[in-house]
Protein backbone atom coordinates (compact mmCIF):
# COMPACT_ATOMS: atom_id res chain seq x y z
CA UNK A 1 0.00 0.00 0.00
CA UNK A 2 2.88 2.48 0.62
CA UNK A 3 4.50 1.67 -2.13
CA UNK A 4 1.49 2.97 -4.27
CA UNK A 5 0.45 5.77 -2.43
CA UNK A 6 4.69 6.47 -3.11
CA UNK A 7 4.24 5.97 -6.63
CA UNK A 8 1.02 8.06 -6.99
CA UNK A 9 2.74 10.89 -5.54
CA UNK A 10 5.85 10.74 -7.97
CA UNK A 11 3.28 10.35 -10.70
CA UNK A 12 1.40 13.44 -9.58
CA UNK A 13 4.63 15.40 -8.99
CA UNK A 14 5.99 18.25 -11.05
CA UNK A 15 9.07 16.70 -13.18
CA UNK A 16 12.16 18.08 -12.42
CA UNK A 17 13.38 20.51 -14.86
CA UNK A 18 16.56 18.94 -16.30
CA UNK A 19 20.01 20.70 -15.88
CA UNK A 20 20.86 21.16 -19.47
CA UNK A 21 16.92 23.69 -19.35
CA UNK A 22 18.89 26.11 -16.92
CA UNK A 23 20.13 29.54 -17.96
CA UNK A 24 23.71 29.02 -18.20
CA UNK A 25 26.70 32.14 -18.93
CA UNK A 26 27.51 32.61 -22.29
CA UNK A 27 31.34 31.50 -21.48
CA UNK A 28 31.55 31.30 -25.49
CA UNK A 29 30.67 34.53 -25.86
CA UNK A 30 34.00 36.02 -23.73
CA UNK A 31 35.89 35.53 -27.01
CA UNK A 32 33.77 37.96 -28.72
CA UNK A 33 35.81 41.04 -27.22
CA UNK A 34 39.26 39.59 -28.60
CA UNK A 35 37.83 38.90 -32.13
CA UNK A 36 35.99 42.37 -31.78
CA UNK A 37 39.56 44.38 -30.71
CA UNK A 38 41.31 42.19 -33.43
CA UNK A 39 38.48 43.21 -36.38
CA UNK A 40 39.06 47.33 -35.47
CA UNK A 41 42.67 46.94 -35.30
CA UNK A 42 42.52 45.03 -39.07
CA UNK A 43 39.47 47.40 -40.27
CA UNK A 44 42.27 50.61 -38.60
CA UNK A 45 45.22 49.35 -40.52
CA UNK A 46 43.29 48.66 -43.53
CA UNK A 47 42.40 52.33 -43.94
CA UNK A 48 45.76 53.81 -43.21
CA UNK A 49 47.84 52.04 -45.62
CA UNK A 50 44.89 52.36 -48.53
CA UNK A 51 43.90 55.87 -47.10
CA UNK A 52 46.81 57.87 -45.51
CA UNK A 53 50.04 55.89 -46.69
CA UNK A 54 48.79 55.23 -50.45
CA UNK A 55 47.81 58.83 -50.59
CA UNK A 56 51.06 60.24 -48.98
CA UNK A 57 49.15 61.72 -45.83
CA UNK A 58 51.37 60.48 -43.50
CA UNK A 59 55.40 58.61 -43.75
CA UNK A 60 56.54 56.34 -41.61
CA UNK A 61 60.58 56.11 -40.43
CA UNK A 62 61.33 52.29 -40.99
CA UNK A 63 59.62 49.86 -43.30
CA UNK A 64 58.12 46.58 -42.40
CA UNK A 65 58.76 42.64 -43.41
CA UNK A 66 55.64 42.48 -44.53
CA UNK A 67 53.37 45.48 -46.44
CA UNK A 68 50.19 46.13 -47.48
CA UNK A 69 51.42 49.02 -49.29
CA UNK A 70 54.89 50.44 -50.45
CA UNK A 71 55.89 51.99 -47.14
CA UNK A 72 53.79 51.17 -44.08
CA UNK A 73 55.07 48.56 -41.76
CA UNK A 74 51.86 46.68 -41.63
CA UNK A 75 52.92 44.42 -38.63
CA UNK A 76 53.88 47.39 -36.80
CA UNK A 77 51.18 49.51 -37.58
CA UNK A 78 48.77 46.69 -36.63
CA UNK A 79 50.22 46.55 -33.27
CA UNK A 80 49.61 50.22 -32.48
CA UNK A 81 45.87 49.89 -33.62
CA UNK A 82 45.37 46.74 -31.53
CA UNK A 83 46.65 49.45 -28.63
CA UNK A 84 43.70 51.83 -29.73
CA UNK A 85 41.46 49.12 -29.93
CA UNK A 86 41.61 47.49 -27.17
CA UNK A 87 41.41 50.71 -25.24
CA UNK A 88 38.06 52.23 -27.50
CA UNK A 89 36.78 48.73 -26.64
CA UNK A 90 37.60 48.94 -23.04
CA UNK A 91 36.18 52.13 -22.65
CA UNK A 92 33.18 51.85 -25.12
CA UNK A 93 32.29 48.77 -22.83
CA UNK A 94 32.05 50.89 -19.52
CA UNK A 95 30.08 53.31 -20.98
CA UNK A 96 27.78 51.17 -23.51
CA UNK A 97 27.57 47.85 -22.28
CA UNK A 98 23.81 48.59 -20.90
CA UNK A 99 23.10 50.88 -23.67
CA UNK A 100 20.06 50.21 -25.61
CA UNK A 101 21.37 48.64 -28.76
CA UNK A 102 21.13 49.95 -32.54
CA UNK A 103 19.79 47.75 -34.91
CA UNK A 104 22.70 45.75 -36.78
CA UNK A 105 22.17 47.93 -39.79
CA UNK A 106 22.69 51.04 -37.91
CA UNK A 107 25.68 49.79 -36.24
CA UNK A 108 27.67 48.92 -39.86
CA UNK A 109 26.23 52.28 -40.91
CA UNK A 110 28.19 54.25 -38.49
CA UNK A 111 30.89 51.78 -39.08
CA UNK A 112 30.92 52.57 -43.12
CA UNK A 113 30.93 56.24 -42.25
CA UNK A 114 33.88 56.08 -39.98
CA UNK A 115 35.72 54.01 -43.14
CA UNK A 116 34.69 56.50 -45.68
CA UNK A 117 35.81 59.38 -44.10
CA UNK A 118 38.87 57.92 -43.38
CA UNK A 119 39.44 57.46 -47.20
CA UNK A 120 37.96 60.97 -47.92
CA UNK A 121 40.93 62.08 -45.23
CA UNK A 122 43.13 61.25 -47.73
CA UNK A 123 41.69 62.02 -51.37
CA UNK A 124 41.35 65.68 -50.01
CA UNK A 125 44.35 65.68 -47.71
CA UNK A 126 45.11 69.05 -49.11
CA UNK A 127 42.15 70.40 -48.47
CA UNK A 128 42.09 70.25 -44.06
CA UNK A 129 39.59 72.58 -43.04
CA UNK A 130 36.73 71.89 -45.47
CA UNK A 131 37.35 67.72 -43.89
CA UNK A 132 37.50 69.09 -40.16
CA UNK A 133 33.82 70.65 -40.90
CA UNK A 134 32.34 68.05 -43.38
CA UNK A 135 33.24 65.79 -40.20
CA UNK A 136 32.03 67.86 -37.59
CA UNK A 137 28.61 68.16 -39.54
CA UNK A 138 28.66 64.59 -40.06
CA UNK A 139 29.17 63.95 -36.58
CA UNK A 140 26.06 66.03 -35.04
CA UNK A 141 23.91 64.51 -38.33
CA UNK A 142 24.93 61.08 -36.50
CA UNK A 143 23.82 62.37 -33.36
CA UNK A 144 20.64 63.42 -34.21
CA UNK A 145 19.67 59.75 -35.55
CA UNK A 146 20.46 58.11 -32.06
CA UNK A 147 17.17 58.02 -29.82
CA UNK A 148 19.12 57.40 -26.06
CA UNK A 149 21.59 58.89 -23.86
CA UNK A 150 23.03 61.50 -26.15
CA UNK A 151 24.67 63.24 -23.55
CA UNK A 152 26.95 60.33 -22.91
CA UNK A 153 27.53 59.49 -27.10
CA UNK A 154 28.66 63.02 -26.80
CA UNK A 155 31.15 62.75 -23.83
CA UNK A 156 32.70 59.51 -25.47
CA UNK A 157 33.33 60.78 -28.96
CA UNK A 158 34.69 64.13 -27.38
CA UNK A 159 36.89 61.91 -25.42
CA UNK A 160 38.46 60.25 -28.23
CA UNK A 161 38.37 63.23 -30.49
CA UNK A 162 40.76 64.58 -27.85
CA UNK A 163 42.92 61.84 -26.72
CA UNK A 164 43.09 59.80 -30.08
CA UNK A 165 45.30 62.92 -31.85
CA UNK A 166 46.83 63.63 -28.42
CA UNK A 167 48.43 60.16 -28.54
CA UNK A 168 49.18 60.02 -32.08
CA UNK A 169 51.23 63.39 -31.49
CA UNK A 170 53.03 61.95 -29.06
CA UNK A 171 53.83 59.26 -31.27
CA UNK A 172 54.65 60.66 -34.32
CA UNK A 173 56.90 63.36 -31.62
CA UNK A 174 59.37 60.36 -30.98
CA UNK A 175 59.76 59.79 -34.94
CA UNK A 176 57.80 56.64 -35.60
CA UNK A 177 55.79 58.33 -38.06
CA UNK A 178 54.59 62.21 -39.45
CA UNK A 179 51.90 63.36 -41.24
CA UNK A 180 53.05 65.50 -44.07
CA UNK A 181 51.24 68.69 -43.45
CA UNK A 182 50.46 68.94 -39.63
CA UNK A 183 48.38 71.23 -37.88
CA UNK A 184 48.45 70.93 -34.40
CA UNK A 185 50.75 68.82 -32.55
CA UNK A 186 51.99 66.89 -35.09
CA UNK A 187 48.61 65.97 -36.40
CA UNK A 188 46.35 67.38 -39.02
CA UNK A 189 43.45 69.47 -37.68
CA UNK A 190 40.91 67.15 -39.05
CA UNK A 191 42.04 64.05 -36.94
CA UNK A 192 40.15 64.95 -34.16
CA UNK A 193 36.99 64.96 -36.48
CA UNK A 194 37.83 61.83 -38.07
CA UNK A 195 38.18 60.53 -33.70
CA UNK A 196 34.51 61.89 -33.33
CA UNK A 197 33.03 59.97 -35.87
CA UNK A 198 35.10 56.44 -34.74
CA UNK A 199 33.68 57.49 -31.03
CA UNK A 200 29.72 56.95 -32.66
CA UNK A 201 30.52 53.53 -34.50
CA UNK A 202 32.62 52.38 -31.65
CA UNK A 203 29.44 53.38 -28.95
CA UNK A 204 26.70 51.84 -31.92
CA UNK A 205 28.80 48.45 -32.54
CA UNK A 206 29.85 48.15 -28.62
CA UNK A 207 26.10 47.60 -27.68
CA UNK A 208 25.60 45.60 -30.34
CA UNK A 209 28.32 43.04 -29.38
CA UNK A 210 27.22 42.97 -25.73
CA UNK A 211 23.97 41.65 -26.42
CA UNK A 212 25.32 39.13 -28.22
CA UNK A 213 27.83 37.98 -26.04
CA UNK A 214 24.83 37.81 -23.46
CA UNK A 215 22.91 35.69 -26.00
CA UNK A 216 20.40 38.26 -26.75
CA UNK A 217 20.23 37.98 -30.66
CA UNK A 218 18.07 40.18 -31.13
Amino acid sequence: MNTLVSTASNVDSPAAVPSSCEPTPHVSGVFLWPVYVLLLAALLTFCDAFSHVQFNVLHYATRGRWELVIGQPTGKVFVGFCRIALFCTAAGWAMFRKYPAPTLFRGLLSAAIFAAMYFASGVFAAHPMILFNVFLLAWALQLWTFTHDLARLVLFSALLGVLGPTFEGMISSTGVFAYNEPHIYYVPVWLSGLYLNGGLAVAATISRVERWRTGNVR
